[in-house]
């Protein structure tokens, strides 16, 4: 027998002897059963097959303690396991489900892997208990440097076991073994390199992991070698008769994965040095380190029954998903007192910047926790720190009908802001978050920023301050002097802002619509167009730059807000001085079938007739163009204003 094709087991006569036996149900599972997005480390039955679904990213093995600075990813965030794969080979033993079923008188198993290039990079090997007894069997694992208390039978799954099939375009290695003994089982796996080094262990449940890849029990067991504490309890009739049953997921912190409609580079796996963005910018520009469609995000669920606000929490640069989730206080204050899920996406990386492929990441995170959690759509908000700050103001820029309000620690904008030398280091070249401030005019934010900042200098704070105060906006920005960069994330005290932020609320379709549009900003390859917002769509620019919109509906009535400017100062957690403006009145708007405002280097745009009440009739405008501009209104009307200057008239 080839010495890798090991099978360690009872004769197979007395497995079909003591195991009734027969095919799982044919019949589909049902939704959310081996499909969708998951939560990381849940194990379902379905239709009679075991489907673990496991963590994505987690698989770098052993915490030996001797190589974190070679397993950087991107010179930043270094995982707790430190094992490492052959160049070209990363990623290859990243179980993201395994399948187990009791089929033709055997145990049918596949391991599908997160990248697979090569059929003889990864093996995967199942060891079961099969008598419930941890002191009778166990030991050394197979083909796997690993032991376990318990296991009685074994299976090793690779391209030299006879009967194995490893599919390198399905990502899969498929195989079966004798049926085990017994009625009831507890089973366990893992998949290792070529060489027997474990990097991923299976059954590790939804709430026991934690760390930057959720990885660090699992660390720590293989670096002691025994993975006894991992594994998954069945009744073998439960299998035979083709039960489905879902695991519970308890609230607090999990990983939480969906499969995205867009792939980065090579479309598989991760890569250490990285997939710079195109274009990329001059300083420390965005680059992708997680390529594949399985992409995960953060997710603290408060124990309340719902519905719950929501609030996207984006990571610093060189940070990963757990940054501010994995703090206690900041869970606390947001999510618990809050009663918020708290959503904390990767954006592709350590360092993605939150454009193209990880603005995309951000976004398709939103919408799979929005379906996947009872959601208030009223109550979502964005926040962020530093980078993720330069992420918040981005995004929320860009989707300003998404968004109750938004809250930013330290957030980049152009490290020059504030000085004479602006616009020399954005990230891409002329792309300032405070050139598209006029955006949040119902995007009410919070911003934190520290006065003694080596990184987002105070000329960049004061700049900031000065962009939202010309608005006449609703904010609040909060200068602490004596605090530096991580200061505010040290400390871990988060209560003027959580406090502040209680009043957002989303606003629907208001009367007057302000929006930037720049098309340097859309992505198209990952079908991102950021080309308006409520009632405004198909914004296209005359020529190259900003096209900008200012207009205002009557035909819903309603009223705009009058603010007033407002002032403070307090301790927690460091002194603090702020300013900002508040909502004081409001002015009320006639109900008329009439459209005003503005557009500059507007070449087209549609009007949504329902959504402004616009729709039903005649339709006054009046209407100042740079230049000659077609306005089509949904209802099929096109308005033509011809030449710059003022336009008014009945359609």
């Amino acid at each position: 027998m080839n010495a890798r094709a090991v099978w360690v087991a009872l004769p197979l006569l007395v497995a079909i002897l003591t195991v009734p036996h027969r095919a799982a149900s044919a019949d589909p599972p049902p939704p959310g059963c081996d499909s969708g997005s998951w939560t990381a480390g849940t194990t379902d039955l379905c239709g009679g097959a075991v489907v673990y679904r496991d963590y994505v990213y987690d698989d770098y093995g052993a915490n030996t303690g001797l190589l974190a600075s070679s397993t950087s990813i991107g010179g930043s965030v270094t995982p707790t396991g430190d094992q490492r794969y052959p160049t070209g080979e990363e990623d290859t033993a990243d179980l993201r489900q395994l399948r187990l079923a009791v089929q033709g008188g055997r145990l049918q198993v596949t391991f599908t892997l997160n990248a697979l290039y090569d059929t003889g990079s990864t093996t995967g090997v199942v060891a079961i208990d099969t008598d419930a007894n941890p002191n009778t069997g166990g030991g050394t694992w197979p083909s796997a440097h690993v032991s376990s208390s318990g296991w009685d039978v074994a299976g090793v799954f690779n391209a030299a076991t006879p009967g194995v099939t490893v599919d390198t375009s399905a990502n899969t290695i498929s195989g079966s073994m004798p049926l085990p003994a017994g009625t009831s089982w507890r089973i366990q796996a893992v998949t290792a390199q070529a060489d027997g080094t474990v990097m991923n262990v299976a059954f590790r449940g939804t709430s026991s992991e934690s760390g930057p890849w959720f990885e660090n029990r699992q660390a720590a067991d293989l670096q002691a070698g025994d993975v006894s504490e991992f594994g998954f309890s069945v009744t073998v009739s439960d299998l035979t008769s083709g039960v489905t049953r879902l695991e519970s997921v308890p609230p607090g912190l999990h990983e939480r994965v969906y499969e995205s409609s867009y792939a980065v580079g090579s479309g598989e796996g991760m890569t250490y040095q990285g997939v710079p963005a195109t274009p990329n910018g001059p300083l420390l520009g965005p680059t992708y380190h997680f390529l594949g469609r399985y992409q995960p995000y953060a997710v603290y669920v408060p124990s309340t029954a719902g519905p719950h606000g929501l609030q996207l929490v984006l990571h610093g640069f060189g940070g990963s998903i757990d940054d501010l989730l994995s703090q206690a206080g900041f869970r606390q204050q947001f999510g618990d007192n809050l009663d918020r899920i708290l959503v904390a996406p990767l954006g592709r990386g350590p360092v993605g910047w939150y454009v193209g492929a990880s603005e995309r990441d951000v976004m398709d995170a939103f919408d799979d926790a929005e379906a996947s959690y009872p959601v208030d759509r009223s109550h979502e908000i964005i926040s962020g720190y530093s980078m993720g700050g330069y992420g918040v103001y981005r995004i929320a820029e860009l989707y300003p009908d998404r968004f109750a309000g938004f809250l930013d620690w330290v957030g980049y904008t152009d490290c020059l802001n504030g000085t004479p030398l602006v616009g020399v280091c954005p990230i891409f070249a002329g792309d300032n978050p405070l050139d598209y401030v006029a955006n949040l005019r119902w995007v009410p934010g919070g911003m934190l920023y520290a006065g003694a900042d080596e990184i987002v200098l105070v000329t960049t704070a004061a700049a900031v301050q000065q962009a939202f105060a010309a608005t006449g906006y609703v904010y609040q920005w909060w200068l602490h002097p004596v605090a530096e960069h991580a200061t505010l994330s040290l400390l871990d005290n988060w209560q003027k802002e959580a406090a502040y932020s209680t009043s957002f609320a989303r606003v629907s379709d208001p009367p007057r619509v302000t929006y930037r549009y720049d098309p340097s900003e859309d992505a198209p390859q990952y079908g991102l167009v950021h080309d308006g917002a409520y009632w405004v769509s198909g914004v296209q620019a005359a020529q190259s730059g900003f096209a900008d919109v200012d207009l205002t509906t009557q035909g819903c009535g309603g009223s705009l807000p009058v603010t007033a400017g407002n002032s403070g100062a307090g301790l927690d957690p460091v002194p603090w001085t702020s300013t900002g403006a508040a909502v004081t009145g409001t002015t009320p708007l006639p109900t008329a079938r009439r459209l005003t405002g503005t557009l500059g280097n507007v070449a087209a745009l549609t009007v949504d007739a329902a959504a402004s009440c616009l729709g039903g009739g005649p339709l006054a405008y009046d209407i100042t163009t740079t230049g000659s501009a077609v306005l089509h209104v949904s209802d099929g009307r096109t308005i033509q204003l011809v030449g710059a200057g003022a336009h008014t008239g009945t359609s």
